[in-house]
């Protein structure tokens, strides 16, 4: 049987460095073929090139040949993709953030209605009534109830996700839908119901290439898995040779050492206080949340989707309006502002990495000097006695600990950050973190997007912050796996409350009923 697609010979380079070399893979009508590897292998150079993204283009095209049907095509932009029935849920978002849920979804396939026609030319409007109705279904198919009128900019990572994927699998027709990261920012119970869609979506024909660093996930829904090692194929698998320690080895090249914490580094007393604390955050609304936060402890929060987890720091940030009390040291904090917290000491690192991360233009060590030197009077001197400038030397040397640390993949510590893959983007994020050696640290998704061994040195470097530098983390994760693994503590909110604080070995059956509001204490 003819495949629906089929490569020979893909290849790209950047520069000097190739991202994908050689590459022959193909895929059948209504299969699932998984794509792993790690950061910088170059599973994102190919879901760009298929769907004819412009970085492709602008760096000068790619070489090999790409066949759909059986027949040769050039996919040269991503309208021609669109056009050849290819959908490409891409891990960085490309929703336009000041637009509606409504918008974001029916672009480009609006219904509209007409007065009358007169020689092609007609009085039309955009059917409101139909597009927020199609919106509602394509929404509701991924057991998701979100305002077709929501602004994108005021949903969560997680919600904003579900967005993404509703634009791409309501397209008609959709023959080839390419998924990087999808599940990366959701929790298990949404993955699941993402998965069950595309599940079905296969069963209709839909192929699927599906690109995720979560291998459990690969095994449960993929017919077949490739795994990419240096922009390179190196194994292939399929029914029960699927095991995740097996594709982990073969990506990394050798076994992974996961991290535990060990020790509470807490010292008992109350670092951070919420008392009725509540935060206006669209579709994930905090609606009187009482919590204590101790000091030295790494403190986990989670929630399903809609659960408020992700207003919690977004809110003592000034993102959104909030009211009730937080109190730091036994002091009120008077005004929500980032700007006057990290002063104090309180630090919020951000889940989306692209909008609020990422300096994409500047270089590896710029992004992790920045906060420090402007902030947080680090790697400076004075020139000439009389102001400051930045100390090169001393900038350079830290950028250099932290990219060998936490083994930021980079042609040199120039490198413009925008051109790093997106797992080591988040690494340069957390670098830039610990360069501030915050007091308390909200940490939201760290490892979203990331390869197995770049999970576990980001946690790594996390569990050293606590016990080094005694600094204070809450850790705000869809994870619950990573969670247990890390923290001292488990809060889990549920319809914006707080549900219940569980130690990290209680029962899968305690967090499913917290998660659930259900959770009581004998």
């Amino acid at each position: 049987m003819t495949p629906f697609l089929e490569t020979k010979n893909l290849s790209k380079s950047f520069g000097s460095t190739d991202a994908l070399s050689n590459l022959n893979l193909s895929i059948h009508r209504g299969e699932i073929l998984g794509v792993v590897g790690a950061n910088g292998s170059g599973k994102t150079t190919l879901m760009n090139i298929l769907f004819g993204n412009s970085i492709i283009s602008e760096t000068g095209g790619y070489t090999g040949e790409i066949y759909i049907d059986g027949e040769k095509v050039e996919i040269p932009s991503s309208a021609d993709a669109i056009r050849l029935g290819l959908g490409m849920v891409h891990q960085e978002f490309m929703l336009i953030p000041e637009m509606s849920v409504e918008e974001n979804v029916t672009m480009g396939k609006e219904a509209s209605s007409s007065l009358f026609h007169k020689k092609n030319h007609a009085l039309g409007w955009l059917n409101q009534t139909k597009n927020q109705a199609f919106c509602k279904k394509t929404m509701e198919s991924l057991g998701m109830d979100i305002p077709p009128k929501t602004p994108v900019k005021f949903l969560s990572i997680t919600l904003r996700q579900f967005v993404e994927i509703a634009r791409e699998i309501s397209r008609n027709p959709l023959r080839l839908l390419l998924l990087d990261e999808p599940t990366a920012a959701l929790n298990y119970e949404d993955s699941l119901l993402l998965l069950q869609t595309l599940r079905e979506l296969a069963g209709r024909g839909v192929s699927i290439l599906f690109c995720s660093h979560r291998l459990q996930e690969i095994c449960r829904i993929c017919d077949r898995v490739i795994v990419l090692r240096d922009g390179k194929q190196v194994d292939e698998y399929t029914g029960q040779e699927m095991r995740p320690d097996r594709m982990a080895k073969a990506m990394i090249g050798h076994t992974i050492r996961t991290v535990h914490k060990t020790a509470s580094s807490s010292s008992g007393e109350t670092i951070l206080q919420f008392s009725d604390y509540q935060v206006a955050m669209p579709a994930d609304e905090l609606r009187g949340l009482n919590l204590s936060v101790l000091r030295g402890e790494i403190l986990g929060i989670s929630s399903l989707s809609g659960g408020g987890k992700s207003a919690v720091g977004y809110g003592l940030m000034g993102m959104f309006p909030s009211s009730g009390r937080v109190q730091f040291h036994g002091e009120e904090i008077s005004s929500f502002s980032a700007t006057k917290l990290m002063r104090q000491g309180i630090l919020l690192l951000p889940d989306d990495r692209k909008q609020q991360g990422i300096l994409a233009d500047k270089s590896v060590t710029d992004n992790i000097v920045f906060t420090a030197f402007h902030a947080g009077a680090r790697f400076q001197k004075r020139a000439a006695g009389l102001f400051f400038v930045k100390d090169k030397k001393a900038a350079s040397a830290y950028a250099s600990q932290m990219i060998s640390r936490l083994q930021i993949k980079c042609s040199s510590p120039e490198q413009p950050s925008g051109e790093l893959s997106g797992g080591n983007q988040q690494k340069v994020c957390i670098a830039r973190t610990s360069a501030m050696n915050p007091e308390v640290l909200f940490v939201y998704e760290p490892t979203r997007g990331v390869d197995v061994e770049a999970k576990e040195k980001i946690l790594e470097l996390l569990v050293r912050m606590n016990k080094e530098e005694q600094t204070t983390i809450v850790m705000i994760s869809s994870e619950l796996d990573e969670l247990v693994r890390v923290c001292d503590r488990i809060a889990v909110l549920c319809e914006g409350t707080l549900s219940a604080i569980l130690p990290p070995d209680a029962t899968e059956e305690a967090f499913g009923l917290a998660y659930a509001g259900e959770w009581t204490h004998d």
